[in-house]
C-alpha cells in the first residue's frame, strides 16, 4: 500500500472508531449509524486487500503468527462487547482475561480461548445482537470463526498460511473511492448538521476526519496543548500504531505533563496514575504498562499537573 494510502485508511480508521467512543450520540441517529456502519464495511476490505497487496499474485501468503494477532483483535472486541451486554455471571466468568494475557500460550489453549468467545456470542438475546441496539457487528464473529479453522487446520505446519487469490485482487483505489463517497455523499452532510445540537461531536468528527500525511512510512508526530483541569486526547492506541511511546513535555517551566490510558477519550487519571514528564523533558516507555491498571485500555490522555495556564504536550 502507497504511503498516501495507508494515510487515508488510518483516517478512515480513526472515523470508524469515533462513532464507538466521542461520536456515540451522532450515531445513535439511525441514517448516520447507517453511514459508520457502510464505513466500517468498507474499512474492513481495505484492511484485508491491504494485508495481501504486496502478496504473490499465484497465490497469498499469510504469515501465521500475524493470523493470530488479526483473530486476537477481533476475539478481544468480542469479548468486551459481551462483556458490555451479558448478565449472565458464568459468562462473563470465562471472559474475564484480556485474550493479550493468552497470546504466549500453546495454539491449543489460544485457540480454546477464542472459541469460547466466539462461543459466547450464541449466549446473548436477540436484542443485544441488533445493530441498532448495541452497536454488534455480525462480521467480527464470522471472520473470527474463519481464522479459528484456519489456525486448527494448520497447527503445526509451515509459518506461512496460503491462501486464495481473490484477497490479493482486491482494487484498494476502487474500494477508497468507495469510501470517499461515504463520507462525502453521507456522513460530513449528516453529521455537519447537527453543528448547533452537537457543537462538540461535530468538532471532533472533524478532527478525526483530517489525513494525517506523512512523506514516508514514517509514523506522524502527535502533539498539541492541554489546558489546566482539562483531559487531552492524545490519540486512539487502535489507529496510532506506537507500541513504544516516547512521550514529551515542551512546556516552560514549572509545568508537569501526566500521561495515562483509559477507557473513555474523557477520562480523568486516578490518584497515582502514570508517568509524569517534567517541562523539557522525555520519557521513552517500551509498552503502556505504566500508564494505567487496565493493559487493554483505548485511549492515551495527558493533563496539566497542578498549575494554571497550558501546557504544550508530544509523543514520537
Amino acid at each position: 500500500m502507497e504511503t498516501n494510502q495507508q494515510n487515508k485508511l488510518t483516517m478512515l480508521q480513526t472515523v470508524v472508531l469515533f462513532f464507538e467512543d466521542l461520536g456515540k450520540k451522532l450515531a445513535a441517529i439511525k441514517r448516520i449509524g447507517a453511514g459508520r456502519d457502510a464505513l466500517a464495511k468498507v474499512v474492513g476490505k481495505l484492511e484485508t486487500a491491504a494485508g495481501a497487496q504486496d502478496a504473490p499474485t499465484t497465490g497469498v501468503t499469510r504469515d501465521r503468527e500475524a493470523v493470530k494477532k488479526e483473530a486476537a483483535a477481533k476475539a478481544e472486541a468480542l469479548r468486551q462487547f459481551v462483556l458490555g451486554v451479558s448478565t449472565d455471571a458464568t459468562v462473563r466468568a470465562k471472559l474475564q482475561t484480556a485474550v493479550s494475557r493468552h497470546l504466549h500460550e500453546k495454539d491449543a489453549e489460544l485457540l480454546r480461548y477464542f472459541q469460547t468467545i466466539a462461543e459466547s456470542i450464541g449466549t446473548l438475546p436477540a436484542d443485544d445482537l441488533d445493530p441498532a441496539e448495541t452497536g454488534y457487528d455480525a462480521k467480527l464473529l464470522k471472520t473470527l470463526t474463519g481464522d479459528i479453522a484456519l489456525l486448527t487446520d494448520t497447527r503445526g505446519a509451515a509459518r506461512q498460511i496460503e491462501l486464495g487469490t481473490e484477497t490479493a485482487t482486491a482494487d484498494i483505489e476502487t474500494l477508497l473511492a468507495e469510501a470517499d463517497a461515504v463520507l462525502a455523499n453521507t456522513l460530513d452532510r449528516l453529521v455537519k448538521a447537527q453543528k448547533l445540537a452537537l457543537p462538540t461531536e461535530v468538532a471532533e468528527y472533524e478532527k478525526a476526519r483530517r489525513i494525517v500525511h506523512t512523506a514516508t512510512r514514517r509514523r506522524p508526530r502527535y502533539a498539541g496543548t492541554v489546558a489546566a483541569g482539562a483531559a487531552a486526547l492524545v490519540y486512539d492506541r487502535r489507529t496510532a500504531g506506537r507500541p513504544d511511546p516516547t512521550l514529551t513535555n515542551r512546556s516552560g517551566r514549572g509545568r508537569t505533563l501526566r500521561y495515562y490510558t483509559a477507557a473513555t477519550a474523557t477520562a480523568q487519571p486516578a490518584a497515582g496514575q502514570g508517568v509524569m514528564v517534567k517541562n523539557r523533558t522525555e520519557v521513552h516507555l517500551t509498552d503502556y504498562a505504566k500508564l494505567g491498571p487496565d493493559p487493554d485500555a483505548p485511549f492515551l490522555l495527558v493533563v496539566l499537573e497542578g498549575v494554571d495556564g497550558e501546557g504544550h504536550w508530544g509523543v514520537k
